[in-house]
């Protein structure tokens, strides 16, 4: 499942770069500029969606789609309709839900089952 916001003021592709990396707690991300922008240019409408979104963001009308994996001719397609794409990698895309999922799971079952994150827990693909 994935969201489309409209955003109250828009933003530069960059800063939403730095803001994604920022919430995620990211060094690099991935990014494809949409046919005829810049990393100046505005986001109005950014449609997410966690993990991979090729099939959830396909043909979305978005100035921006944020996930974490996109096939290659998806991006192509994306982009070829002028919009930008962040990619983030799947499970880091994934990460940041998990502490609210613990507490869910633990109000489910009314505190008589311990569930525990990991702490060492992280994508297993790296950038070097």
């Amino acid at each position: 499942m994935g969201r489309l916001a409209h955003l109250q003021s828009p933003v530069t592709v960059q800063d939403a770069v730095n803001k994604v990396k920022s919430h995620l707690k990211l060094k690099h991300v991935q990014l494809a500029l949409g046919y005829g922008k810049s990393q100046e240019s505005l986001i109005e409408t950014v449609a997410v969606c966690a993990g991979s979104g090729s099939s959830v963001l396909r043909d979305v009308p978005s100035d921006l789609f944020v996930t974490g994996e996109m096939s290659h001719h998806d991006v192509l397609h994306a982009t070829s309709c002028g919009t930008t794409v962040i990619l983030c990698q799947h499970s880091n895309t994934e990460r940041g839900y998990l502490h609210v999922l613990k507490d869910k799971l633990r109000d489910m079952f009314d505190g008589m089952v311990e569930v525990t994150l990991s702490k060492t827990d992280r994508d297993p693909l790296e950038i070097v």
